[in-house]
């Protein structure tokens, strides 16, 4: 979503206060990925905070709610989460129009600004696209993989059958990997 700061560089206001909600798939902005597993309901990302003028220097803050569905990484249950944080951005204003603009001799080489461009959100004209770093602080915050229970037991490696709605059959059988099961071989043989 844009939000307008014409009031902060224009000096009429110190505080700018959103509150909007809005899809991944939908957003106008370059986003990163997120993980394949992670799927977002829809306007399931709920973003409120403000956008501040303290002294010539801007600072968005707000703060992220998200819900998302993703599987138990051993037993394919589906499973639906909500994670909270906080969003925290030096806004930086390029152009002459607005009586400031960003000094580029901060950039290196490699256009990165004083070594860190992470937590810098730049706006266009007179308006800042916050999507694309809400999403970038999102994907790197949810957790690696996501477990129905922390004693979630998985899934039977012979049938596939999820083992927590008891058992399947297969438990009665030694159940040998086949990668190793010419070191079975040789054991037997050993006796």
């Amino acid at each position: 979503m844009k939000i307008d700061i014409t009031e902060l560089m224009n000096h009429r206001s110190y505080r700018i206060d959103f509150d909007y909600r809005f899809d991944p798939g939908k957003t106008d902005a370059e986003c990163v990925g997120l993980p394949d597993d992670i799927r977002i309901c829809e306007n399931g990302i709920h973003v409120t905070g403000t956008v501040s003028d303290n002294l010539g220097i801007m600072t968005f803050s707000a703060e992220v709610s998200a819900e998302y569905e993703t599987v138990c990484a051993r037993c394919l249950e589906e499973l639906h989460r909500s994670i909270d944080f906080p969003v925290e951005r030096t806004v930086v204003v390029s152009g002459s129009g607005s009586g400031r603009s960003f000094d580029k001799s901060h950039l290196s080489d490699d256009g990165e600004w004083d070594g860190v461009t992470d937590d810098v959100l730049f706006a266009n004209e007179s308006w800042i696209l916050p999507d694309a770093d809400i999403i970038e602080e999102l994907s790197l915050r949810l957790p690696m993989f996501s477990l129905c229970s922390d004693d979630c037991p998985g899934l039977c490696p012979k049938c596939g059958k999820p083992l927590k709605d008891g058992p399947c059959g297969c438990e009665e059988e030694e159940y040998v990997n086949p990668q190793m099961a010419i070191l079975k071989k040789l054991l037997e043989n050993k006796d």
